[in-house]
């Protein structure tokens, strides 16, 4: 192999698993992390945080050579200088090389800032901790051990300097005082590319108190440079695993093989079917070495059993188990049939069931289900949110990562199976905040009537108790009848809330084949279609958006299509939310890669916060918003749809037959 630096990128990459950079320098193993960085970058807003930063050191320098050995020149030159602040300064000692967001120089004095779109609350958070073997909170290594490696290798190129490390993180308890921060510092991309516009009318001063604030952080890095790191189960002094990894990589070789339960989320994994001699999988390579045969789709392995405990996986491993269709059922869990729910454990039996060719149908326990949904109040209400948590406010009076609701879709079903989507609301005028107004209208869609409140998973409970608390900080006019509303769908101490978490039902009470456990509803709903023919038959004719089934986007339209027997995936019908063709490509690399957990990208709405924020530009073009606007109630209501769906294919109620 090509020799290679070790950069703070790839030492973090090298914590994970040090045999990920022999995959990291070669071009041809496909990596999921960039795409994932990428879209997070948009969605969460580092970009801006990072000019932001450097609005705040006005007169500082940007090292913009094209090739590293110039940048690394300039620096140098630079540094030579009594006082100044450099952006990206480019610094090599021996095979280390970093990359340092903010450095500023007074005389001997060297000032590194680490800047992070990441939330502190001074009031709240530590970054320590006395609890377990290690000193620092798990949430605060990666951005510690990030600043640490840079603070390690500019104080050995330097060492007549003495070196204060920083992180820049943006501070919680902080209300903006400017309206439309966000939206003055816009993002566009080209490709991969992003960069971020300043405003004219920008003045980085106007923010009172600042909103970035700049937390020394020297004790924690030395503690950290005094405490052993933990890799692939071995201990080993921080500086001697830098040596190594560093002179692993200068040399050109290659890192052993470590098989264990950092395999289950490794970047390097490209699907069989996918696999190239130009897009090759690091993890099968890697499973290849261990277990001596080609390896089977992950989801297909011990590493794609459901939630499973590292401790497990690790004793999996250890025992040599690794296809699933080779896994004994007693190897996950003992066999124990006594539950009115779906236990983890069997969730996992299931899975090995399957694999085994055991499991042909849904496992649906309907009279546990039966009594969870006895008392459910008709009609019944589906809503789904569209929301963004900002880093930086588009909002006066908001603080960093505030909660914004910008859209609700609702669909009613009746007890005699009649269903239409009702009402929807969608605020994205810019500068104008949306949350309440949007409450507004969703109290206005529910008021009609005491029906149950149906939603999946738990951000729709999440997003309106964090609506109530900003309603009670900002003082508004009709809070008192809002939070009530608010309450009696949440529910109190005493009384009982209008919503029901459906997810959660289904992840409790029911298992599809062909989902690998998850109850996520991108994987429930294809199963559900596959497996329900009362379903298929009701959506498969063009009556959505007729009389029969009334829709407010949608006209004479099917939402079950097939080809060579295998069905759509409905949200594949829709157009494209997002214009931009490396984006797209990148949303459904996401939405594969993540498997449909929660956890991913397109599960927590991330296409549709990159529309929002493009929806806050005032110049952006009318027929462009139009377009945006269109399909973001498109996707919504297939939200709502989706749910609706799920529920009938468990009860078969309004699709003219059961399941």
């Amino acid at each position: 192999m090509v020799p290679t630096t070790l950069t703070k990128s790839r030492f973090t990459v090298a914590m994970e698993c040090p045999r990920k950079l022999d995959y990291a320098r070669d071009s041809r193993y496909f990596d999921a992390r960039e795409n994932d960085e990428f879209l997070a970058s948009l969605a969460e807003g580092g970009h801006q945080v990072g000019e932001l930063a450097r609005q705040m050191f006005p007169g500082g320098i940007m090292v913009s050579d094209k090739s590293v050995p110039d940048q690394i020149k300039t620096t140098a030159e630079l540094l030579s200088l009594p006082e100044v602040v450099i952006f990206e300064a480019t610094i090599q000692y021996e095979n280390l090389l970093i990359r340092v967001d903010v450095l500023e120089k007074k005389d001997n004095q060297i000032h590194l800032f680490e800047v992070k779109a990441k939330g502190f609350d001074p009031k709240e958070d530590d970054f320590r901790t006395e609890r377990g073997s290690h000193p620092v909170l798990a949430e605060w290594r990666p951005y510690l051990y990030d600043v640490t490696f840079q603070t390690y290798v500019l104080r050995l190129a330097y060492p007549e300097f003495a070196v204060t490390p920083h992180l820049m993180l943006l501070d919680k308890s902080v209300a903006v005082n400017v309206d439309g921060l966000n939206s003055m510092l816009p993002i566009e991309t080209d490709g991969r590319q992003v960069t971020v516009t300043v405003d004219p009318a920008f003045d980085v001063h106007k923010i009172d108190p600042p909103v970035l604030r700049s937390i020394p952080v020297s004790t924690e890095v030395q503690v950290l440079l005094d405490h052993t790191l933990e890799v692939n189960g071995s201990q080993t002094p921080f500086s001697g695993f830098v040596d190594r990894a560093s002179g692993i990589l200068g040399a050109g070789s290659s890192f052993p093989v470590h098989i264990g339960s950092q395999c289950k989320r490794c970047s390097f994994y490209v699907d069989p079917v996918e696999a190239t001699p130009d897009r090759k999988s690091g993890w099968a390579e890697c499973m290849q070495t261990r277990f001596r045969s080609t390896p089977p789709r992950r989801s297909e392995t011990v590493f794609g059993l459901y939630k499973v405990r590292p401790e497990v996986l690790t004793r999996l491993l250890e025992d040599g188990s690794f296809a699933l269709a080779t896994l004994s059922e007693d190897a996950v869990a003992p066999v124990d049939t006594a539950h009115d729910e779906i236990p983890l454990a069997h969730r996992q039996l299931f899975q090995v069931a399957e694999a085994h060719g055991e499991i042909e149908a849904p496992i649906i326990m309907k009279e546990s289900l039966n009594r969870a949904i006895a008392d459910w109040q008709w009609p019944l209400h589906f809503i789904d949110f569209e929301t963004s948590r900002p880093a930086l406010p588009y909002h006066r009076g908001r603080t960093p990562y505030d909660q914004i609701l910008f859209q609700f879709s609702h669909h009613v079903l009746t007890a005699e199976g009649k269903l239409e989507h009702r009402t929807q609301c969608l605020q994205t005028a810019p500068g104008v905040a949306p949350s309440v107004r949007v409450l507004r209208a969703l109290r206005d869609a529910l008021s009609g009537d005491t029906g149950t409140v149906i939603h999946w998973w738990t951000h729709e409970k999440t997003v309106l108790e964090d609506i109530q608390h900003q309603m009670d900080a900002d003082g508004i006019s009709d809070r008192v009848p809002l939070s009530a509303f608010i309450d009696s769908l949440v529910g109190t101490k005493t009384l009982h809330g209008r919503l029901v978490d459906l997810g959660k039902l289904v992840s409790k009470f029911g298992y599809y084949p062909g989902t690998g456990g998850s109850s996520s509803i991108k994987k429930v709903l294809p199963a559900a279609l596959r497996y329900s023919t009362g379903l298929r038959s009701r959506y498969s004719a063009p009556v959505y958006g007729t009389a029969e089934l009334p829709s407010l986007n949608f006209r004479n339209w099917a939402w079950v299509r097939e080809v060579d027997g295998a069905i759509h995936n409905p949200y594949t019908l829709l157009n494209p939310l997002l214009t931009s063709q490396e984006l797209r490509a990148a949303v459904a690399l996401a939405e594969l890669e993540n498997n449909g957990e929660a956890d991913g990208f397109v599960s927590n709405g991330g296409a549709a916060i990159i529309a929002y924020d493009q929806l806050q530009r005032r110049t952006l073009l009318a027929a462009e918003r139009t377009r945006i606007e269109t399909e973001l109630t498109r996707y919504c209501e297939l939200d709502t749809l989706a749910m609706v769906m799920v529920y009938q294919a468990l009860t078969g109620l309004g699709l003219g037959t059961h399941t």
